[in-house]
């Protein structure tokens, strides 16, 4: 292949590693927006978050706990390298970006 061939061929490959990258920013806009909305004052999260609260603090008084002096929650360690999280693995991404690559 001469050198204009290659530098076309990176081209092409840039261009491509661009629009995967494009398409992937924008469902990653889409997720933040979800989340935003979710999480915004008076959304359906906060008023479980308080309805939780006082659920607690109702189980608490039957108990005759102090809640304002709980002993702090102990740090679970989450091993990442296993993938049992339900989002996109890199080997899903991987899959995804060579699926842009094949349709264009």
């Amino acid at each position: 292949m001469s050198t204009a061939g290659n530098v076309q061929q990176l081209q092409q490959d840039l261009q491509n590693e661009l629009t995967t990258a494009n398409q992937l920013l924008r469902l990653i806009s889409l997720e933040v927006q979800k989340i935003k909305n979710f999480t915004n004052p008076g959304s359906d999260f906060e008023t479980n978050i308080k309805q939780n609260v006082s659920t607690i603090s109702n189980l608490a008084s039957l108990q005759q706990m102090d809640t304002e002096n709980l002993p702090p929650v102990r740090h679970m360690h989450i091993d990442l390298n296993h993938h049992t999280n339900p989002n996109m693995s890199h080997q899903q991404h991987d899959t995804f970006r060579n699926s842009m690559d094949d349709s264009q």
